[in-house]
């Protein structure tokens, strides 16, 4: 007999017989639609459970842009256990939206008043474009009701255009690999990876390289840096058994797998100079049991040391976040940590903050500070937000209250979430942080119903609807806007009238991509502050450049540049709307220079420094000295022997040399 499938409205109520895939979904509209006994086909994708072989199909097409709550979290259902899959698209080919399983908050009195396994969902729905409600049996297939609500969208300042890429992953990385400071896109594959190197003149170019035999696919995060200093940017991938670190070659036309033995259920990754001598080390967050990091030798080898940076030997550890917290010239480093179950006060789910002593060690300061959050926290998003001159910490939770910790600047911090005008939301993991109005204020993306949140500038943000909540953020189109990539799109952002000026960083003493430095902006606005990290939110890699909004505002005063190093760049009056390209101690002279074709000795010194040519014989006419404030404390046109330093202050110094082709070269050294 042929299956027929009805829809009978009653008093406002939708009543559905039968609904077995995606070709039969019962059309749905706001209301309340009560679900049979599931009887149909399960998808087949990572957004429904693998644990389901039933479900049944509902289809929902909005006349407008609304943000659509569906939920089973109704009195009706109570001690009932649902779960929920949202897809877009067509039924020969559909991608998740969202997903949920226990966030309904009904109490369940046959369980002690626990609450009742019913699922809220949220999601962003654009007018015209077909959704599809899945509901599976992952834990009950018996029948229940649902309602779903729209809230018209309110436009957002910021308009994305949305644009298809060739290839996708799910998680992003936007990052420049191959050395010429545009933002490129990377997605990785079965045992291969796709560049999508943005070109000059708009678009990709799109060039595939093999990783056979890839033993860690990027399930949990990737990161981005150069820690081999050959020029091209290098990846490292989190996945739940282990990290691989990704290495460019020496031209950047090719990339090799290292497969590291330890198993890790990584979470965040970061590239970060951990010691500070010049040299990127790795950082991976261990789900289950103490974090790791890996020590670069210097050589371009990371090794595995478990005495190099020792945490807490606890799990729980989700998100690191490095920055210089205390404003002390050093990365710090905040741990988000989330472990279900976990009683309060369990070292396993207590927020950490690790402060850097300056000497390679580190101190547990969390409680001290005020930030040492109990609940179960999936990322944070370290940034100057209301541009007093030291960083603040916004933290994401997944089950208690969020929180704002403001920077009092004066080692500790104070919570001021409810002020912000933030929705008092939990249930989100993904935070990112980024200028995408170019006004001067950082604004924040988030995985909740309002994925967007503007910085209004006075302690205070505004939310808004977007069609997606996360990405790999960079200009991607070299126009000064900050777009994201998520999936299989880019979302390019409109420009509007602000002004903005974008900083690329080549370190010389410090890592190639100036990772741990800070740049700070002066104009009649004030003061604005950025930092260069390897790692943002909870998975993704966004841009190592450093992007800056000053609004209507056309004259910038002075860009500071704080290395890792210690050497403090300062450029003047540079020009709004551009990009400008900064070398380590490069304004110390008039021109920039080279470090790898000399080498001073003995280093460190204490009486006297010799120069010694690594490459060929080279022909100099002056030497100069300048300590890391940029002040010039010595000259000669003696080139001919050894230089006295005996009278100098112990600390470090640059040396700097010109030839007779008046080429410039410079090497850091420590005076004992």
């Amino acid at each position: 007999m042929k299956k027929i499938t009805f829809l009978i409205l009653i008093l406002g109520c939708q009543f559905s017989i039968a609904q077995t895939s995606c070709a039969t979904a019962i059309p749905v509209t706001a209301g309340i639609t009560t679900v049979p006994a599931l009887s149909g086909s399960v998808p087949t994708t990572t957004c429904t459970s693998s644990d389901a072989n039933l479900a049944n199909w509902y289809s929902y097409t909005p006349s407008q842009n609304y943000t659509v709550t569906i939920t089973s979290d109704l009195a009706v259902n109570t001690c009932k256990d649902t779960y929920i899959s949202i897809y877009s698209g067509t039924c020969s080919g559909f991608s998740c939206v969202a997903f949920d399983d226990d966030s309904g908050n009904i109490a369940c009195t046959t369980q002690t008043n626990s609450p009742s396994y019913l699922s809220v969902v949220s999601f962003t729905a654009l007018a015209g474009n077909t959704y599809y409600i899945v509901w599976d049996n992952r834990w009950n297939g018996s029948g229940f009701d649902f309602q779903l609500s729209e809230q018209a969208v309110v436009a957002p300042p910021v308009n994305f255009t949305t644009s298809p890429i060739t290839s996708s992953s799910t998680i992003c990385c936007v990052s420049d690999m191959n050395g010429d400071f545009l933002d490129d896109i990377v997605t990785v594959q079965a045992n291969q990876m796709t560049v999508l190197s943005q070109k000059t003149t708009g678009g990709f170019d799109s060039n595939s390289y093999p990783l056979p035999g890839l033993t860690a696919m990027p399930s949990w995060s990737i990161s981005s840096g150069d820690f081999d200093k050959n020029g091209f940017n290098d990846l490292v991938f989190g996945s739940g058994s282990r990290v691989a670190v990704i290495k460019a070659n020496a031209t950047g036309t090719g990339y090799t797998e290292i497969a590291y033995p330890q198993n890790i259920f990584t979470q965040r990754t970061n590239f970060v100079d951990i010691n500070n001598d010049g040299n990127l080390d790795l950082f991976a967050c261990h789900d289950v049991a103490q974090s790791h990091a890996y020590r670069n030798d210097g050589a371009g080898n990371l090794i595995f040391d478990i005495s190099f940076f020792p945490t807490l030997a606890v799990g729980g550890n989700y998100q690191s976040q490095w920055s210089d917290i205390d404003n002390d010239g050093d990365f710090d480093m905040y741990l988000s940590k989330c472990r279900g179950g976990a009683l309060v006060g369990d070292p396993q789910r207590i927020n950490l903050l690790y402060l850097n002593n300056g000497n390679g060690t580190f101190t547990e300061s969390g409680a001290a500070a005020g930030v040492n959050d109990g609940s179960q926290s999936w990322s944070s998003a370290i940034e100057d937000y209301d541009n007093d001159g030291d960083m603040d910490i916004l933290l994401s939770n997944i089950s208690d209250t969020n929180k704002f910790y403001r920077n009092n600047g004066d080692g500790t911090f104070t919570d001021i979430y409810s002020t912000t005008g933030i929705d008092a939301q939990v249930g989100s993991w993904e935070l990112q942080a980024a200028d995408f109005n170019n006004d001067g204020w950082m604004d924040f993306l988030w995985q909740n119903s309002k994925e967007l949140w503007i910085n209004d500038g006075d302690g205070t943000f505004t939310g808004y609807d977007l069609p997606f909540s996360e990405g790999g953020i960079g200009d991607l189109n070299n126009d000064g806007f900050l777009d994201v990539q998520t999936g299989g799109n880019v979302y390019y952002n409109t420009p509007n009238n602000n002004n903005w000026i974008t900083i690329n960083l080549h370190g010389i003493q410090s890592n190639y991509n100036g990772i741990g430095a800070r740049i700070e902006l002066y104009g009649a606005w004030g003061k604005q502050i950025r930092e260069i990290k390897s790692g943002n939110g909870f998975s993704h890699q966004s841009t190592l450049n450093a992007h800056f909004g000053i609004g209507s505002e056309t004259e910038i005063t002075q860009m500071i540049i704080k290395w890792p190093s210690g050497i403090i760049d300062t450029i003047s009056n540079p020009a709004s709307n551009s990009k400008i390209t900064v070398v380590e101690g490069s304004t110390l002279s008039n021109e920039q220079f080279n470090s790898n074709e000399i080498s001073l000795y003995p280093n460190p010194a204490e009486t006297e420094i010799n120069i010694h040519s690594l490459n060929q014989p080279i022909s100099f006419k002056e030497f100069k000295i300048f300590d890391l404030s940029g002040k010039m404390i010595f000259e000669t046109s003696d080139v001919n022997k050894a230089i006295n330093v005996s009278k100098l202050s112990t600390g470090q110094y640059i040396f700097l040399a010109t030839d007779t082709n008046s080429k410039k070269y410079s090497q850091k050294f420590l005076k004992k």
